[in-house]
């Protein structure tokens, strides 16, 4: 029989915050894909299972984007055949100072979370005209 830390070990966050040992189930590393452009880092989030109100989108004073996710799907007892980890998702990604991390701006629809990050204007590539 696996206690919480071993699962978290083989299907969870590999390093584990004092506040996610302290929630009652395992916390999954959700699957993100990034894009980045001149003009923002885009992150697509799937965390199925999820209500709007239970993601919270943070930075901290160290420019780490914190996304946790709460799952609110019950799971029934017993079954038969299970494809599908139920738990609380949580993912963390270190930002650096060329984004605004005052404008980020994200939507949640059917299990998909999407955050833009904006470049600052200083950091955007900016083309230089070139005179006789």
């Amino acid at each position: 029989m696996n206690t919480e830390l071993e699962k978290r070990g083989k299907t969870g966050v590999g390093s584990a915050t004092a506040e996610q040992l302290q929630n009652s189930g395992p916390a999954y590393n959700p699957d993100v894909d990034i894009y980045v452009s001149d003009d923002a880092a885009f992150f697509a989030v799937e965390i199925p299972g999820v209500k709007k109100g239970d993601v919270t989108i943070q930075v901290d004073e160290t420019n780490s984007l914190i996304i946790q996710g709460k799952n609110s799907f019950q799971e029934p007892k017993n079954p038969i055949m299970r494809q599908y980890n139920v738990g609380d998702y949580y993912r963390a990604f270190q930002l650096s100072d060329q984004y605004d991390k005052e404008r980020i701006s994200a939507k949640f629809e059917n299990g998909l979370l999407e955050i833009t990050i904006p470049r600052k204007e200083e950091s955007k590539p900016r083309k230089i005209e070139i005179t006789a």
